[in-house]
Order: structure tokens, then sequence, then C-alpha cells
């Protein structure tokens, strides 16, 4: 069977149950969807290790985001570690919640792309340089850009704010703050699509499909 729909889901951040009604709201189907993640999927929330059955039962492809990033930096280290672990008390629940799937987890993540394209889109985690394009972008770019020009902190205008209008639709994550973000060109095509909706915040865990320009949202459990 032809794959028939692309389906992109933001940031999960450990929201199992989430990641779980929303695939059924899109009625995902193997084999006819493809099923395409903006990265950040495993921490900060309650069920990385459910989030990563998911991710192995549905055969999802996903780019490295900067949590997946952070997680290279510290995890080898503690694998298999006897004594008391990291210190850090997230990293800790997070070693203790993954369990035995912590290892081939790792291999995954080590295998991720920075980023995903086609001929009709570009996936991202957090988005490119706005000039440059995605050619001229960084990796700490793709990674954790938010504000143009680059500041520290949340507040600013935003690098899709100076974007030069790309023939390529930009899928990425990363910006909760700014939660659904959607931008068209005059023909009403989407040439941009923010998927992080704060779902491990309290707010929703959103999908878009592709070829239908259609978001789907969960809100977060309770």
């Amino acid at each position: 069977m032809a794959l028939e729909r692309t389906i992109f889901i933001g940031d999960i951040h450990g929201c199992a149950r989430e990641f779980d009604a929303l695939l059924q709201r899109l009625d995902w189907h193997a084999g006819r969807d493809r099923l395409l993640l903006t990265g950040d999927a495993f921490t900060r929330g309650p069920a990385p290790r459910a989030v990563w059955k998911l991710i192995q039962d549905t055969g999802s492809e996903m780019v490295r985001g900067n949590h997946e990033q952070d997680l290279l930096g510290w995890l080898p280290q503690h694998l298999g570690d006897k004594g008391t672990g990291p210190q850090n008390a997230a990293r800790r629940k997070f070693l203790k919640t993954v369990g035995g799937d912590a290892k081939p987890m790792l291999d995954w993540i080590e295998m991720l792309p920075l980023w995903i394209e086609t001929s009709h889109w570009q996936l991202v985690h957090a988005g490119i340089h706005p000039t440059a394009g995605l050619a001229g972008s960084t990796p700490e770019q793709l990674l954790a850009i938010r504000t143009w020009p680059p500041r520290d902190g949340i507040p600013g205008r935003r690098w899709h704010d100076h974007l030069v209008l790309p023939e390529k639709t930009i899928i990425f994550g990363h910006d909760a703050p700014r939660r659904l973000i959607l931008k068209r060109r005059r023909d009403r095509t989407a040439y941009v699509v923010g998927l992080d909706t704060g779902c491990v915040y309290g707010g929703c865990l959103t999908g878009y499909v592709f070829e239908e320009d259609r978001i789907v949202q969960v809100p977060a459990c309770t």
C-alpha cells in the first residue's frame, strides 16, 4: 500500500497517554501514514518508557531535539551505574523510569538526524537561519533557535518573523511559549508550522496532517 498521509507531531516530552490518544484521533495506520516527530520526545514528562514503546510500535521518524542532545551528554556515563547515579534529581528519575530501555533508546538517539527533508517540506526541531536557510543553519540553530537576532531568554521576535519566504513548508517544535504557529502564503498554503503546544506544561499535544493541511490536538491529561 502506498503512503497516503504524512503526519507530524510536536514535542511529546514523555506524555505517552496524550501521544496514544492523538494517534487514535488522527486514525493513524501503519503502511498508510508516515509519522514524524519534532524531537524532545522523552524528558520532563511522566512516561518516557511508554513513549519509547509507541515510537517503536509505530516506526516513528524523528529529528534530534535539544533534550535528546542533552541526553547524549550525560546518559552514556550512567548506563549500568550501580552507584548513586547522576546528582540531578530529574536525571535520576529519568534513569529509574526508562530502566533497561535506556541503552536501546540512547543508541536510537545517536542515529537521529538534525533535519529531514523532502521536495515539499523540511522538518527541524527548533528552526533555521531565517536568511541563509537550512543549508546555512548551524547545529545549534537547528536544535535551539527561538529569537532573531539570537539572544538569551524567551522574549523577542522569532526567527520565522524574519524568514525569507521558503519554497518548502518548514515544520518545527521547541517553542512552547508561542504554542501553535501557522503562517500562510497568499495562496493560503502553509509555509511555517510550529507544533510545540506545551503538552507537558498543561497545554495540548498537536499533530499536523500535511496533505490535508489539518491540525489535530488532544488536551493534556489532568
